[in-house]
Parts: structure tokens; C-alpha cells; sequence
């Protein structure tokens, strides 16, 4: 198979989004062999079904609200046999929806299998939708809302099991009789039958396993940035496309928040002959993603995240202890607090984390309760978090240059990333900003 083309959410709000989209797929699908389309769930829905299973009270009215949204679209996209057909497969999904977001509001409960299945209303809804505007528009799609990836019963985070996966997409593609399949990304399902999601952005991972298993020479990541940048453009007003990506710089500037890819979107990527590029519904530029480090490589991007805290835990308890920075590290994992960032002296008297402003509390309650036995003063901090992304940064030349500018800031900690294509560098709240400008300007203009 030559190609696979995933469909982000953000691109699919109303009319315009869908006539270019249809657009593109026609350009895509009059190449030789059939196409694949992976779509997410339209804009903000997602969020929408999260919510649900918080507010549960409001669940049945969010249900109704998101079916509304898709017939409302639906109506204006598609007429005739396919609008008739789109309606009852959206009503019988609604249902299933409503029957179990009342059920939740009745028990007062969900569980994380639950909470999976709410979540994949998305995708099989957008899935529907889609399909129908392509057919609407003169292009042969079949839309297959069932989820191909078999998975685990790991929920929220489910894991591939790769060999039953790709049974069932050669099945498909072996069975269908047009050129253009759209199916389901982010969610999945386990051999018994039941709904997984793959965790934050699994649509992008949905898009190159697909493509590692049909073995397809690209995979298209539509969305509404023109590729990666070399920084975020609302906070970087020279920032601009990066052309190429080895694996390695793309999978740190993803986890660094420059684009929400998921963790593992590039997995798939590693040892076969298989090019990702990201590119813009809107307008013309692209990222090419494949291979590994060349000699010409610079610096080629920047991240900066602001709303962070870190945790300096004191004491010389922990010193020489074995176990105690594991002790505190699983407070984290109890408290459901992802750590951005961990260091340690030789010391061994202190342990920093650096974590997400939204749920420093969660964590320091639980450090609070080692007070007295493993930990003598925890102390937090506003601070920043700025990556500089490159495999440049192997050179000397270049990472000496890197490293002299940010002692300027004064880090608190510094960090190099996979295969020493990034650097790291943790400085107070304040100065996170001028050092990240400071940075950029020199990957733009060396």
C-alpha cells in the first residue's frame, strides 16, 4: 500500500473543513492501490465525552448535545440515500451512547472500562460522518466504524497486539470493494470485543501502526499547522516550518509539547522504510519525518512550557538509602501525577520533580504524609521548562554555544534527551520566556 492519511479533529468543524478535506482525499485516493483514512473525532468532542464521564449528572444532556453536532454537519454535507443511511447509523450510536451515559448517572459510577467506551463515541461517529461526505461527494469510501486494532484491556493506555491487528485490516482490505476505507483512530478493542483507547493523540499512533502493518511507503498526518515548527507560533512570531526531522528529534519535540503527537507515534516508524509527514489542511508547508541523524543537522526546534511547579524534597534520610527515590517517585504514581522532569546530586540529599502546575497539590499531599520518616522539607517553585531540539547538538561547537546562553538564566537543572538530539534546561518562572526567545533566535538565524 502506498499511502496512509490521518484526518485530525481540529480540522473537522464545518463545511469548509469538510470540502477540503474531501478535496485532499480525492488528490490522495486517484493514486494506485487503495487508501486508508484514520480519522479522529471531530473538534472538541473528544473533551466533550470526558467530560461526561465527569459530570456525570450532565452526561445524558452532553450524549444528545454531540449528537445533534453530527447530524447538524451531516445535513449540510450529504443528501439523498446518504444522508438517510448516516442518520440511522449516528441515531444507532446515539442510543448506545445515551443508554450508557444514563446508566453512569444512575450509578454513580465509571469505571475505567466505562469510561473507555463513552470515549470511543468519537471516532466511530466521525468515522460515519466522514464516510458519508466522501460518498456524498463522488468518492467510492466505506466506512468501518469497529476498531481494527486488538488490543489489551489496559484502559486508558491500551497496548497493540500487532499479529491479530493485522489480520483483521488485511481482512478488511482484502473485503472491501472500493478505493477509499476510513476507519476509527485512537480507540481499539480487546479479543473479547471490548472498547480500549491507545492514550492522548492515538489517532497519529492508530495512522503509522496501520501503515507499519500494511506495510505503506508514507503516512499523512493532516492537520492545521503547516508540519512542525521551530517553535509555537502564538509565542514565537518568527517561527517557522522545519522541512526534515530524524525519529529521534521528532519524538523529543513531541514530548516536549511542541505538537501533541502521541508518545508513541514514531514507534512504528523505527527500522522499515516508511516517511511521516505532517502537513496543513489550510495551507502549503510540511514536515517530513524519517531516518535517523544526518551531518548537515542543526538546531531545529524549541519548546516552552510555563505552567510548572518543582518539588525539592529534602532530607538526609534518603541518602544512601536504597529504595527512597523510588518510595517518593511512587507518591507520584499514586497521586496520578505525571513527572516532566527528575534529578538528583550525588548527594543523594535532595530529590526534584518537576511537574504540572494542575496537580502539584495531589502530589504534595501525599509527600506531606512522609514527613517525619523519609523526608525532613519539601519545597516548590514556579518555574519553566525550555527544550531546544536538534541533532545538532552532538556537535560541541553547537551544544557549548546552547549551554552558555542559558548559564546566563541560571538553570536549576539540565537534562539531555534521547540519543543527545535535545537539551533541557529548568529555569525560575520569570526568565523561562527571554531564555526561550533567546534560544529560537539562534535556531532561526544560527
Amino acid at each position: 500500500m502506498d499511502l496512509i492519511v490521518k484526518i485530525g479533529g481540529s480540522i473537522q468543524k464545518d463545511e469548509k473543513d469538510y470540502e477540503l478535506i474531501v478535496e485532499k482525499i480525492r488528490k490522495y485516493s486517484q493514486k494506485n492501490g487503495k487508501l486508508i483514512v484514520v480519522t479522529s473525532a471531530i473538534k472538541n468532542v473528544t473533551n466533550d465525552l470526558i467530560n461526561a464521564t465527569i459530570n456525570i449528572d450532565n452526561s445524558p444532556d452532553i450524549a444528545s448535545e454531540i449528537y445533534e453536532r453530527h447530524v447538524k454537519l451531516l445535513s449540510k454535507l450529504a443528501d439523498g440515500k446518504e444522508f438517510e443511511n448516516a442518520f440511522k447509523d449516528l441515531s444507532r450510536l446515539s442510543d448506545e451512547l445515551f443508554r450508557v451515559t444514563w446508566s453512569i448517572r444512575v450509578l454513580d459510577e465509571v469505571t475505567p472500562r466505562v469510561k473507555d467506551y463513552i470515549l470511543s463515541f468519537g471516532e466511530r461517529m466521525a468515522t460515519v460522518l466522514l464516510s458519508a461526505v466522501l460518498r456524498s461527494n463522488g468518492i467510492e469510501a466505506e466506512g468501518i466504524s469497529t476498531p481494527p486494532l486488538i488490543t489489551d484491556d489496559n484502559y486508558g493506555e491500551a497496548n497493540v497486539i500487532e499479529e491479530l491487528s493485522k489480520k483483521e485490516i488485511d481482512n478488511i482490505i482484502k473485503n472491501s470493494k472500493v478505493n477509499v476505507i476510513v476507519l476509527p483512530g485512537f480507540i481499539g478493542r480487546t479479543k473479547q470485543g471490548k472498547y480500549t483507547t491507545l492514550g492522548r493523540g492515538g489517532s497519529d499512533y492508530t495512522a503509522t501502526l496501520i501503515g507499519k502493518l500494511v506495510r505503506a511507503r508514507e503516512v499523512r498526518l493532516v492537520t492545521e499547522v503547516p508540519g512542525i515548527m521551530t517553535g509555537d507560533p502564538k509565542k514565537f512570531s518568527n517561527a517557522k516550518t522545519i522541512p526534515r526531522l530524524s525519529l529521534e528529534e521528532a519524538i523529543e519535540l513531541s514530548q516536549l509539547g511542541a505538537k501533541r503527537l502521541h508518545p508513541r507515534t514514531f514507534d512504528p516508524v523505527f527500522n522499515i522504510d516508511m516517511k511521516v509527514i505532517v502537513e496543513s489542511l489550510y495551507e502549503d508547508g510540511f514536515t517530513v519525518i524519517n531516518g535517523e541523524c544526518e551531518k548537515s543537522d542543526g538546531l531545529k526546534g524549541i519548546s516552552y512550557l510555563d505552567n510548572m511547579k518543582l518539588i525539592t524534597v529534602e532530607s538526609t534520610k534518603i541518602v544512601g538509602k536504597i529504595g527512597s527515590a523510588a518510595k517518593i517517585t511512587s507518591e507520584a504514581k499514586e497521586a496520578g501525577v505525571n513527572i516532566v522532569s527528575i534529578s538528583q546530586p550525588a548527594s543523594e540529599t535532595t530529590i526534584q520533580l518537576a511537574v504540572d502546575s494542575s496537580s502539584v497539590n495531589r502530589l504534595l499531599e501525599r509527600l506531606e504524609g512522609l514527613k517525619g520518616t523519609l523526608v525532613k522539607n519539601i519545597e516548590v517553585n514556579d518555574i519553566s521548562i525550555v527544550g531546544i531540539v536538534g541533532c545538532g547538538i552532538r556537535k560541541k561547537e553547537i551544544s557549548t554555544k546552547v549551554i552558555s546562553i542559558a548559564a546566563k538564566y541560571d538553570p536549576l537543572a539540565i537534562a539531555r534527551g534521547i540519543s543527545n538530539v535535545s537539551l533541557t534546561f529548568i529555569v525560575n518562572k520569570e526568565e523561562g520566556e527571554n531564555l526561550s526567545k533567546e534560544l529560537h533566535e539562534v535556531i532561526v538565524n544560527g
